[in-house]
């Protein structure tokens, strides 16, 4: 019996093989479907649904609406990321990063299985404390370091700090990916990300 079925959404065809031929191998996984574009993703997401979804950095960026339409998909969403800088390698399971090796990549997603289940329907926002919501909640606004440190009468060094433990209990470092997170989890609104202030 499956326990994860993984749709992927990779634009390098060379990539996208690798991955298929790395998650086919791994006991348990099996790759369903394969997109090199989001637009026909979205259209087969609309009818099947996703269980697990691999999607690289490049269309992730540009697919932040996908993500707000369906609430659950970022926290069944693996990142493909080019090469992780030195503070991206202890990153949560939620990104898998090209200069890895294949041992790396199978232990990430058979952690994103268990997981999965051992954890599915936890509200992972309760892992924050007040502050760091509130932090993800500037972010998401645009804020950056030193304007959330004025606003909050800190300083940069401290809200550097945060943001290394929000990425550490969420996975997530991008701006992109937090907004999304921030609205999916009703710190913001889409009107107020909309409507950021022009400062």
């Amino acid at each position: 019996m499956s326990m994860g079925q993984f749709i992927l959404v990779i634009d390098s065809y060379l990539i996208r093989k690798g991955m298929v031929s790395l998650l086919n191998h791994i006991h348990g996984v099996r790759v369903i479907r394969e997109f090199d574009a989001v637009d026909p993703f979205i259209q087969y997401n609309k009818k099947h649904g996703v269980e697990f979804l691999v999607i690289s950095q490049s269309l992730f960026n540009h697919s932040t609406d996908l993500f707000l339409s369906e609430a659950g998909l970022l926290e069944k969403t693996i990142l493909l990321k080019q090469s992780p800088s030195k503070e991206e390698i202890n990153e949560a399971h939620a990104s898998i990063s090209l200069s890895e090796g294949k041992d790396e990549i199978v232990q990430k997603i058979m952690l994103l299985l268990k997981l999965h289940s051992l954890d599915s329907g936890r509200d992972r926002s309760r892992d924050l404390t007040q502050r760091e919501i509130t932090i993800v909640r500037l972010v998401s606004m645009g804020l950056t370091n030193r304007q959330i440190a004025e606003e909050l009468f800190l300083s940069t060094h401290t809200i550097t700090t945060h943001r290394k433990n929000i990425i550490g209990k969420l996975g997530i470092k991008s701006v992109s990916g937090l907004t999304v997170y921030a609205i999916v989890n009703n710190i913001i609104t889409i009107e107020e990300v909309t409507s950021k202030p022009s400062q």
